[in-house]
């Protein structure tokens, strides 16, 4: 049963959502369930969801690095591009432990590179769900457009935001974007 499940996509794809459907299927099976989110991530969409079914199940939600040992059936993690790279070895620890442990995220910035650590736990999880977003076209989006243009910096691109600085795109609009078309 111990495994390491990884939902990503773009921004506006609904990680939240599926990961807040897998929890609910979880708490009603009477499994303990804690829910990590970074401190970095300020915004409150995902909060209300979280906070909705923390207040129906009892799920137990946790901002910041909990030690080896804890005590939950499921253990879901929120945003994981955000959390710095030990959290590939405590996901690994957690399934080592028994554990189901859920992990949802960016996979890539609006640059369209590899976001934080997410590229790794996708390659040691037992299954990946890789969502797809609308396009403004009506294609599946798989990037994340940063509304203002991409600045150019060494790194992941952290610019937390939501509808007022992002959309998803597919490959075309996101490439006409860059050459300036859009």
């Amino acid at each position: 049963m111990a495994r390491i499940e990884v939902i990503s996509g773009p921004m506006f794809s609904g990680k939240t959502t599926e990961l807040v459907r897998r929890l609910e299927r979880y708490s009603l099976a009477n499994k303990k369930v804690v829910y990590f989110k970074p401190p970095l991530d300020l915004r409150t969409e995902g909060k209300v969801m979280i906070a909705s079914v923390r207040q129906t199940f009892g799920i137990e939600v946790l901002t910041l690095y909990q030690p080896v040992g804890i005590d939950a059936d499921v253990v879901a993690i929120d945003e994981a591009q955000f959390f710095p790279d030990w959290i590939i070895d405590y996901c690994q620890s957690l399934r080592d432990q028994g554990k189901i442990v859920i992990v949802c995220g960016l996979d890539m910035d609006a640059r369209r590179l590899p976001f934080g650590s997410l590229g790794n736990l996708m390659a040691i999880a037992d299954s990946v769900s890789k969502l797809t977003a609308v396009c403004a076209c009506g294609q599946d989006a798989v990037f994340t457009w940063l509304k203002d243009g991409l600045p150019q910096q060494e790194g992941n691109l952290i610019l937390l935001g939501s509808q007022e600085k992002y959309e998803p795109c597919c490959g075309e609009c996101y490439n006409r974007k860059m050459a300036g078309g859009i």
